[in-house]
């Protein structure tokens, strides 16, 4: 067993090798629309392929994966060699709340789909490693700390047999602890092998654990040629969110249309903002908008449901929608000054606890909006239940407003008189 942590602790640091000791091969997402990892070999010649993994919040409701190697791409389809592994870091922030997964069908158990998992055959295939537990699974690890028992790769542990535990158990639960907390742990790490001799023919995917919708491909290679030429399959099944204007400024999502002026919003929702600050301005404007979009988007009709459970979520989406587009475009301005999440003492502090914040409601609000529209299917109501309420009286509003108002301070005085 010394061996192999020995083993492992080598491709680790097999990154760090210099050109001379270490042959390199450099990603691109242009060589035939695919991202390839960062390939080295040691002296010994075991080699290790790395794809560091980051998350675009900005990209999409939900954000979408990106990997330093592929540059600014959002969840590229990426190119991985059979017998070789691979090495899926989780270290940046970014990474909190969504813990990587692997499967043969976009999005994995979130659609009912099957999984890499040790007991499940590729689907088509011939093989028979379901009867030992021998089928490609991920491996899942924190610092150099195997969180499992299962092993298809005997260059970071001997191979098992009848072993179902790859330590997804151990290592996705970790992503739901305080953002404080999580980026303590260590460096999350999730090593995938696909056996050499797979007659396997389709594509497999990336996807996370916690968020749906988030999948990107990955094109098996033998002799860095597609197994799966000309063609994606299976096929995604949806298209990827794309932000353009106002919400891409904003870093939001959903946003565009409720820009103000607005038939269901009022003139402003922020007010006295200097015009000389041009900045403090834009982002006023985004909050105008989101507020705006709750405001319209918290308008409900309870037709086909008449339900209060129905009702309670109609509301509450929304109203989640606008504390993740707050926090989203607070990150995007960029103000927030934070190179280590858990200093308490520097006067990075404060920052850095916004930063917490922030990221926590963007992650785990966005994770109950997906579990609220479940909930809203499961039951048969409509995913939304929005009613029209203009506001087009304004001005008679603040003129009633302001009767009411001097009608009750005259009653409240009459009563003190009488009171006397």
């Amino acid at each position: 067993m010394m061996m192999y942590s020995s083993t492992l602790s080598v491709l680790l640091s097999i990154g760090a090798l210099s050109a001379a000791s270490a042959s390199e091969s450099t990603a691109t997402s242009t060589n035939g629309g695919l991202c390839y990892a960062s390939c080295a070999v040691d002296e010994s010649g075991i080699e290790l392929c790395k794809f560091t993994t980051k998350v675009n919040l900005y990209a999409g409701e939900l954000g979408y994966y990106q990997f330093e190697e592929c540059g600014d791409d959002v969840n590229p389809t990426l190119g991985m060699e059979v017998g070789k592994t691979y090495q899926f870091v989780q270290k940046d922030r970014s990474n909190y709340y969504h813990p990587l997964g692997f499967a043969y069908f976009p999005d994995g158990a979130h659609a009912d789909a099957d999984e890499l998992e040790p007991g499940i055959v590729p689907p088509g295939s011939s093989n028979t490693c379901d009867k030992n537990m021998t089928c490609a699974a991920p491996m899942y690890y924190i610092g150099s700390e195997y969180k499992g028992a299962y092993s298809n790769n005997e260059d970071l542990l001997p191979l098992t047999s009848d072993e179902d535990n790859f330590g997804l158990d151990d290592y996705e639960p970790l992503f739901f602890h305080p953002l404080s907390e999580w980026v303590g742990y260590g460096e999350f790490s999730v090593f995938l092998k696909f056996d050499n001799d797979t007659d396997y023919n389709k594509d497999i995917f990336y996807f996370c654990h916690i968020h749906q919708f988030m999948t990107g491909r990955i094109k098996l290679l033998k002799n860095g040629e597609p197994i799966q030429k000309d063609v994606h399959f299976p096929e995604l099944g949806y298209e990827y969110d794309m932000p353009s204007g106002h919400d891409d400024l904003c870093g939001t999502y959903g946003l565009n249309e409720f820009q103000l002026p607005h038939e269901e919003c009022p003139e402003k929702f922020v007010c006295d903002v200097p015009a000389d600050n041009e900045e403090l301005m834009q982002f006023s404007k985004c909050i105008d908008s989101m507020n705006c979009a709750m405001m319209a988007g918290m308008t409900t009709s309870v037709k086909e449901s008449e339900s209060e459970v129905a009702l309670f979520l109609h509301q509450m989406i929304p109203h989640h929608q606008n504390a993740v587009n707050m926090a989203k475009a607070l990150l995007k301005t960029g103000k927030l000054k934070c190179d280590d999440l858990t200093d308490e003492e520097s006067e990075q502090a404060a920052d850095c606890a916004m930063e917490i914040i922030l990221r926590e409601i963007v992650n785990n609000q966005n994770a109950q909006i997906q579990v609220m529209r479940a909930i809203l299917e499961a039951n048969n109501y409509p995913q939304e239940n929005d009613c029209k309420v203009p506001i087009d009286n304004q001005e008679s509003n603040l003129a009633l407003t302001e009767e009411v108002v001097t009608t009750s301070s005259v009653q409240t005085s009459a009563a003190n008189v009488a009171m006397t």
